[in-house]
């Protein structure tokens, strides 16, 4: 009896000490920064850098707990972050540029690119071996475009010397139905979107005479037009002036997240796969990752590191914009987007 007791006693006196020590460590760890980061549209395989540096933990590594809010149709994520909703946002750069150069400016400023840029092209359909088209070929063709896409088509044609009254338009929807039946021979839409779409319908046993036994070809925007940051991160200058360090650990552990998803793909596509409330599966991650990682590195990401952004792209995207009427002035670079925040982590050679 007297050594089943002295047992249960021990074991207790045991089981008390681990507790403590369990609730010493839990109070010991310390408390993560919340942060929140306001997408432009719903989470996807576009900010796959966001998703994979939660994930594996970068983000709190650095003393961070990240919130996704998801974006959507008229959901842009610039007001929100200026009301201070958010502490960051993701957009392309035409929206940072028009927000911070808006009659009532909203006071958001770029902090990097996690793709350098626009992935807008026109794109054909071709056999598999046919040459990329140039903007050369668009004379005598009818494109497809979206409402607002007539200034970026015309900016293009005559940065090329191309006459725009030899290239018919056609108003159409963001999807490339037009161009898989034959109505238009070109359709503005973005190598990381409807190009998808295209492939599908093409390995179809059913796929229209149109598409049956091709592939796309694209005119890249970013090739003969103009390259244009998007997926920009940003946040206020308050945020920049009063919590520095916040913005340097979030864009460390980003940066990590983007490096561990080029080099480590397969992987990174099922963390993406499997991440809350992420809209799409293993086999479009796979297929994104072919086309959009490339648009998310270039000679200067490859000097200063992931996620750095160029000021002379920016100063051009604001002469673009003002030729376009939708801002009224050009300002120095360093209003609009700063390079002070980024970690120099660098793609493994």
């Amino acid at each position: 009896m007297f050594k089943m007791l002295k047992k249960s006693v021990l074991a207790l006196a045991i089981g008390t000490v681990t507790a403590l020590g369990l609730h010493a460590a839990a109070q010991a760890q310390p408390k993560l920064e919340e942060v929140k980061v306001a997408l432009f549209w719903l989470r996807n395989g576009e900010v796959s850098s966001l998703m994979v540096a939660d994930a594996k933990g970068y983000f709190a590594e650095q003393g961070l707990k990240v919130t996704l809010v998801d974006g959507g149709p008229g959901r842009n994520p610039v007001p929100v972050v200026g009301a201070g909703q958010a502490d960051f946002g993701v957009a392309p750069g035409s929206e940072v540029v028009r927000a911070r150069l808006a009659p009532a400016p909203v006071d958001v400023v770029a902090i990097g690119s996690m793709e350098q840029v626009m992935p807008l092209a026109y794109i054909k359909l071709g056999n598999p071996g046919d040459p990329d088209p140039t903007p050369k070929d668009l004379e005598g063709k009818t494109v497809g475009i979206q409402a607002p896409g007539k200034f970026f088509l015309e900016s293009m044609l005559k940065r090329n010397n191309i006459d725009p009254s030899k290239v018919k338009t056609s108003i159409v929807l963001g999807t490339p139905e037009p161009l898989m039946v034959g109505k238009v021979d070109y359709f503005a839409g973005f190598l990381t979107n409807q190009t998808y779409q295209i492939e599908q319908e093409a390995l179809k046993p059913n796929a229209p005479p149109a598409v049956k036994g091709k592939t796309w070809k694209a005119i890249p925007f970013y090739k003969y037009g103009l390259a244009m940051p998007t997926n920009v991160v940003f946040a206020t200058n308050k945020t920049l002036k009063e919590r520095p360090e916040t913005v340097r650990k979030f864009m460390r552990a980003l940066a990590m997240g983007m490096k561990f998803d080029h080099e480590n793909t397969a992987e990174a596509i099922k963390l993406v796969d499997a991440y809350p409330a992420q809209l799409e599966r293993a086999d479009k991650l796979a297929w994104r990752a072919k086309i959009q990682h490339p648009l998310e590195v270039n000679s200067g990401t490859q000097a200063n590191g992931l996620l750095w952004t160029d000021p002379k792209v920016w100063t051009e995207m604001m002469d673009f914009y003002k030729e376009a009427g939708e801002i009224n002035r050009v300002v120095p670079a360093s209003e609009v987007m700063t390079n002070a925040f980024n970690a120099g982590i660098k793609l493994a050679k």
